[in-house]
């Protein structure tokens, strides 16, 4: 097929919604929720995803499921292969095989579909990390727009930097560990940040992934339309400054009142079995069991996310810690990287037994995967020690749970400022300032101070009213319930809804 497709009516299309999410877990399950939620607004939805992402998420038994109550909703597979991260997450070449990879298998897909009326795509809704296939819709003239999967704070910042960086007024050395980057950066609606602090790959030249990553910014501010799993009210400074931005810098083809930010989260479930107690027939999962045995909002969760193991060293510091606070906890963790030393990279052969042992009844180690929207939501669950990844953010936050950060890379320092400095809904986790680890002395006085301290209240306080919020944007009439309603009327064709 050749690059032009045909004249095609909207009229005489089915509407045919298809959702691309950068083929990785975390990723995938931000998006699968918007998926669902235009779904259920009686919109067809085909859903784009790896084969290796959909078997570790279950993804073909939850969609049929949702068929089966009534929802256009389609799985297709990228067919694509799968990548080998067996290096670590820092395995970069990888990475950009993934993003290289899943834009050019979408791309051969639009040329072919484009054009035929009966498959054709009334809406692309793509993600912002593979801008690639908001590209490829826009060259063969699909409507496209992007969704973005991080914080407002993190997505604005990436469209200021690089058009400050592309206008020559700001210049950055190649490595984030350059003296001057100990400078700090104001940015509008994000919080005060040291410039070392940045996403390094989408900032700094010096890094491999940069001229992929370095892409996301641009994408941001040139789409027609914007979507964010955020709520207006949550991120309201950064929805104020980014409106702005985009008045100021609408792209030459569009209208300015045609260009658009929806914030349609939290798009999952923000309610709870009372009392934390099962339903009828409901297998419990063994770390629910153990929070039915807890008091209210007494229990720490830890987890940092699927994508960034700790060290088998920085594992038995968080342990030992967790034994010291006196605190009861939950601590989910992943395999760490296999050593000499710990050649399984099993965690319950790097954390001592004698640990595990004296904490018994009122701590709880757990590896792999574990229900994190259902502990979070969990009566007995009182704060979250996370890598804040903004998926686990936002559910913490929207369930009421306040944070104890620990970001690692990418958006997550950025969005523990936001947590600690913006909202006043958690404390930080300090590291050694020689080196980047933390020790069993800092997670005991941290898990304390956050279930103790009148910070720590205060940051309890703060997270019940941001879930509130929550609520609120989600209800009849909220912000995020308004957007959605909007998006949905934008992509049927229709007048476009005043939010």
């Amino acid at each position: 097929m050749g690059s032009t497709p045909g004249e095609w009516s909207k009229e005489e299309v089915t509407p045919n919604v298809w959702v691309v999410p950068l083929a990785f877990v975390s990723h995938v399950r931000c998006f699968l929720q918007f998926a669902k939620l235009l779904a259920s607004h009686k919109l067809p939805v085909t859903f784009f995803c790896g084969k290796w992402v959909e078997k570790s998420l279950g993804l073909h038994a939850t969609i049929e499921s949702w068929r089966g109550e009534g929802l256009d909703i389609r799985l297709r597979y990228i067919e694509m292969e799968e990548p080998n991260f067996s290096a670590g997450p820092e395995d970069f070449e990888e990475w950009k095989l993934l993003f290289q990879r899943q834009e050019a298998w979408m791309d051969s897909i639009l040329e072919h579909e484009s054009a035929l009326a009966q498959s054709r795509p009334t809406c692309i809704i793509s993600d912002m990390s593979v801008p690639g296939v908001h590209d490829s819709a826009v060259k063969y003239k699909v409507p496209a727009w992007v969704f973005s999967s991080f914080s407002l704070c993190y997505t604005g910042s990436t469209a200021y930097i690089s058009q400050l960086q592309a206008k020559g007024i700001l210049k950055l050395p190649p490595s984030p560990r350059d003296p001057v980057c100990e400078e700090f950066i104001s940015l509008p609606g994000v919080p005060l940040m040291r410039l070392s602090e940045l996403d390094e790959a989408g900032v700094f030249s010096g890094h491999t992934m940069s001229p992929l990553a370095n892409r996301n910014g641009p994408i941001a501010y040139k789409s027609e339309v914007l979507i964010l799993s955020t709520f207006e009210e949550l991120e309201s400074r950064a929805f104020l400054e980014y409106s702005k931005y985009l008045s100021h810098n609408s792209a030459g083809k569009h209208n300015r009142e045609e260009r658009k930010i929806y914030t349609v989260g939290p798009t999952f479930p923000l309610t709870t079995t009372p009392a934390g107690k099962p339903t009828p027939n409901e297998e419990r999962q063994p770390c629910l069991k153990f929070l039915d045995g807890q008091a209210d909002s007494s229990v720490l969760f830890v987890a940092f996310g699927s994508t960034w193991p700790l060290p088998p060293e920085q594992i038995q510091e968080v342990a030992f810690g967790l034994e010291g606070s006196g605190q009861p906890f939950l601590c989910a963790l992943q395999p760490a990287a296999k050593t000499a030393q710990y050649p399984t990279g099993d965690v319950f052969d790097i954390i001592p037994p004698d640990c595990i042992s004296r904490t018994k009844g009122r701590g709880l180690f757990v590896q792999g995967w574990v229900p994190q929207l259902q502990i979070l939501g969990h009566p007995a669950v009182g704060g979250f020690l996370s890598h804040c990844g903004h998926n686990s953010v936002l559910e913490s936050l929207s369930m009421g749970v306040p944070l104890l950060t620990w970001p690692a890379a990418l958006d997550q320092t950025m969005n523990a400022r936001f947590v600690v400095g913006e909202i006043q809904a958690g404390l930080e986790i300090t590291r050694d300032p020689r080196g980047s680890s933390v020790d069993r002395r800092e997670v005991e006085t941290k898990v304390r101070a956050l279930f103790q301290s009148e910070e720590g209240k205060q940051g309890r306080k703060n997270a019940t009213r941001i879930r509130e919020l929550a609520l609120q944007s989600v209800s009849q009439n909220g912000s995020s319930y308004r957007n959605i309603q909007a998006l949905v009327t934008r992509i049927r064709g229709s007048v476009l809804i005043s939010s």
